[in-house]
């Protein structure tokens, strides 16, 4: 690690361990620069702090230092995957039979958080009050911005209405999505439906074929088809409150995309 761990600082290092922990169903990993973010906060207020009450060992973080960032990896689906999970969704229809499982659901999830590039915790924060007139209004965006309308295309509202069908109570302040014991669905829900449909598609797959779906994935899946049909000013409009500094990091081309223009250039 990068602090040093006299006194005072060992604290500091095994909190910043516990943020490199690796994710599970409620512990979240977080990458250097949100780690960076969060000790730069820290610091601020200690500097506040050190000010009005002078530390007795001195300033606490002199021994802190920013973690080194790697040039951050687009994280979204080939078009081969996508095709793999729409193929999956068609199959869970006829093989989640039990109980406890709702194929529809999971395909209403899947298709409309590829279709509009909401993160998961904009989703379950719907209602069915949210959903009209083909799009959902007063979208609750990250840093409490408010979208007012998010369009649904054809296939993510097909999917949704498909779903909305099967419900028995389906009053204007329910949730738009619900759990099996009828309560709303949570982002952890979300997560699992993600890692479901993607087992599912990866089932019969080489073992180097095999891919992990999470529901960040699909947002930058979106973005980047936005940004390569209809540019980067209109992928960060639709991205909700994403700055147009962070919107290259859902939009930049894929290794693959890279190596092919390599390939292909000539002087």
């Amino acid at each position: 690690m990068t602090i040093s761990t006299p006194g005072h600082l060992l604290f500091l290092s095994i909190f910043q361990n516990l943020l490199f922990k690796k994710n599970d169903d409620t512990i979240r990993s977080y990458s250097p620069s949100t780690i960076n973010r969060i000790f730069a906060t820290l610091k601020h207020f200690a500097k506040w702090v050190h000010k009005q009450h002078p530390f007795i060992s001195g300033f606490p973080l002199d021994g802190v230092k920013d973690l080194t960032e790697d040039d951050p990896n687009w994280n979204g689906l080939t078009q081969t995957q996508v095709i793999r999970l729409r193929s999956a969704c068609d199959k869970r229809i006829g093989s989640a039979t039990k109980q406890n499982q709702n194929p529809l659901l999971e395909i209403a999830v899947f298709l409309t958080l590829l279709n509009t590039g909401l993160r998961e915790s904009e989703l379950v924060s719907l209602n069915i009050s949210d959903y009209h007139s083909r799009g959902f209004h007063n979208v609750k965006r990250k840093g409490n911005k408010i979208t007012r309308k998010v369009p649904v295309p054809q296939e993510a509202k097909s999917a949704i209405d498909k779903y909305l069908n099967t419900r028995a109570t389906k009053e204007s302040t329910s949730p738009l999505l619900i759990s099996k014991y009828n309560n709303r669905f949570s982002t952890r829900d979300v997560r699992r439906v993600c890692e479901r449909l993607s087992k599912f598609a990866s089932a019969l797959l080489p073992e180097e074929e095999k891919f992990h779906l999470s529901p960040h994935m699909l947002r930058h899946t979106f973005l980047k088809k936005i940004a390569d049909t209809h540019g980067v000013h209109i992928a960060q409009k639709m991205s909700g409150n994403v700055s147009m500094s962070e919107i290259f990091r859902y939009t930049k081309p894929s290794q693959d995309e890279i190596d092919h223009i390599a390939g292909s250039i000539q002087f």
